[in-house]
Parts: structure tokens; sequence; C-alpha cells
């Protein structure tokens, strides 16, 4: 692969470089489902998570995490308005999984799976606890960690986590004001809207 065509790949998230993080991600998870299974270990199937369509408990514990360090300086001051935003990220970060193809909800449920797995989140993400203990510096260093790597599949895996808390929190209109987007213009609003 040449280099402008890397570079258009690191710069734009495609369902290629989804793909080749759920290979990658296969792989590893592959090779510790054998060794979980070798020591007696058994990874059981999670349902959705209670009120979710799409994301499992471990998921939304894995973006209750990711959103507040994602969206810094973006999230409202209050702690009651910081969790509602939250919820709110959530719910449509849920719907936008939901309104994927099957092929890329699989990648993305492979992706969950190896942040979500205590083996697994330990030796790609750096993050020894789980995601409802990790501090803000241990996912600063995660984050930062993907974003830098030199294996491809990584930096498209932080692109899509951190692509898909974005657009969920821009999808917000109380968002827009933190990003210095003005809003729709009215007429088209209301001719959209009526």
């Amino acid at each position: 692969m040449n280099r402008q065509a890397h570079e258009q790949e690191l710069q734009d998230p495609s369902r290629r470089s989804v793909l080749k993080l759920g290979v990658m991600a296969s792989v590893v998870l592959g090779t510790v489902g054998v060794g979980a299974g070798l020591a007696g270990c058994h990874r059981r199937v999670e349902a959705v998570a209670q009120g979710y369509r799409f994301l499992r408990d471990g998921d939304v514990e894995l973006f209750r995490a990711l959103i507040p360090v994602v969206l810094d300086g973006a999230m409202p001051a209050s702690e009651a308005d910081a969790a509602n935003r939250t919820q709110e990220v959530l719910r449509r970060l849920d719907l936008a999984c939901l309104r994927l193809d099957a092929s890329p909800q699989k990648q993305l449920q492979k992706l969950f799976d190896l942040l979500n797995f205590g083996l697994t989140r330990r030796f790609v993400a750096g993050v020894g606890v789980p995601w409802a203990d990790a501090n803000t510096q241990d996912i600063q260093a995660f984050l930062a960690k993907w974003r830098s790597s030199s294996f491809a599949t990584l930096n498209s895996g932080e692109r899509v986590l951190v692509n898909l808390i974005a657009s969920s929190n821009f999808g917000i209109p109380a968002s827009w004001p933190s990003s210095g987007y003005p809003g729709p213009l009215a007429w088209m609003y209301k001719a959209i809207h009526q």
C-alpha cells in the first residue's frame, strides 16, 4: 500500500478499516479463547443491556468510561447535566450501532469484546482494571497508544470508538455551542421537521 493510500485510510475510517480491526480482534480473541478454554474458563454470551438494543452491559461500562474523556471540554459543567449527556450519547450510540449492517455490527462486537475481556483489555489497551474503575489518565493513555500505534488496525479501532462518541454527541442540539456549530438554518430546520 502506498503512503498516500495509507494516510487516506487513516483519515477515513472505512468499512475496510472496521473489517481489518475485526480480523485482528478475532485472532486475539480466538487465541485467548483457546487459552481460556484449556484453562477451564468459559466466556458467556451476554444479552443486550437493559434499556438498550445493541450494547451489552460491558459495552455500556466501556463507553461510560470513554465518553467523558473523549468529550473533555464539551461536557456540561454540572454533574447531573454531564450524567444526562452521557446517557443521551449512549442512547444515540446504541441506535447508531443498531442501524449498521450485520457484518459491521459483528466487527464492533469483536472490538468491544476485545476491550471488555480482562486479559485482552490489559494486553492491547494497557488498562488492567474494569472500565468502571479506570481513571482518566489510563483512558487517555489507551486512546493515545492506539492513535499512535504502528498497527493500522489499532488506529482504526481508536477512530471507531472516538467517532461513535463524537457523532453521537454532535446529534444532541445542546452540544452544538461547545463545538462552535450555530445550528441548522431556521427555515431548513422548519421545512424538515414539519
